[in-house]
């Protein structure tokens, strides 16, 4: 009976852990606007990503879980940059140490920086039920073409298929890049006539 009640225990805290991961207000609604410096030091906007899909990935140089995940985030970059944006945003107290911890990975996405986790908090406002005000870290957003958060969620992408998986699910069109032509052109379906012809 004391291993049912510690079963029963444990599926119930992985069913509330899921419904945090994935319950985010912000889902639905339209991305709010930033201007943040990259560690370059040039700013950049949400403006500058309107018109195609953008993946807003948010970190902490604290947070281990954070860079576990950049293999993927630059995988993704590589393969569909011509597709959707990625972006991160690292959220903290110190830009030199998000500039050491994006030097010693080695990566070469975009990594804007959230002085004070302004930006962060606005992508993650508090829900309802909430009784202290915690963010989660890593979460990822992905945005449309027009501006609409369509998912959200808390947790680290272990793998790039799950992650172009769930774009699509959220009704982000995606192309496998190895089905695209140099050009960006998709080729000819069995049955299709080629343009002029």
């Amino acid at each position: 009976m004391k291993y049912l009640a510690l079963i029963v225990l444990i599926v119930c805290s992985l069913m509330q852990v899921q419904t945090v991961a994935t319950d985010f207000p912000i889902e639905g609604m339209q991305a709010p606007t930033f201007d943040l410096p990259g560690l370059s030091g040039a700013q950049y906007s949400l403006g500058d990503y309107l018109g195609h899909p953008l993946v807003i990935n948010f970190w902490t140089t604290w947070c281990g879980a954070c860079t576990y995940e950049f293999p993927v985030l630059e995988e993704f970059e590589q393969q569909y940059e011509d597709q959707a944006s990625l972006i991160t945003i690292c959220a903290g107290k110190s830009h030199d140490e998000a500039l050491k911890a994006v030097e010693e990975k080695g990566v070469g996405f975009l990594v804007l920086y959230d002085d004070e986790e302004i930006i962060s908090k606005a992508y993650q406002p508090p829900r309802p039920q909430d009784k202290r005000r915690i963010l989660a870290f890593p979460f990822t957003v992905f945005i449309d073409e027009t501006g609409k958060v369509v998912y959200a969620r808390v947790g680290t992408f272990t793998d790039i298929d799950k992650m172009v998986s769930l774009l699509q699910e959220a009704g982000v069109t995606l192309t496998m890049p190895s089905l695209l032509f140099s050009d960006g052109s998709q080729p000819i379906e069995h049955g299709e006539k080629a343009n002029g012809g």
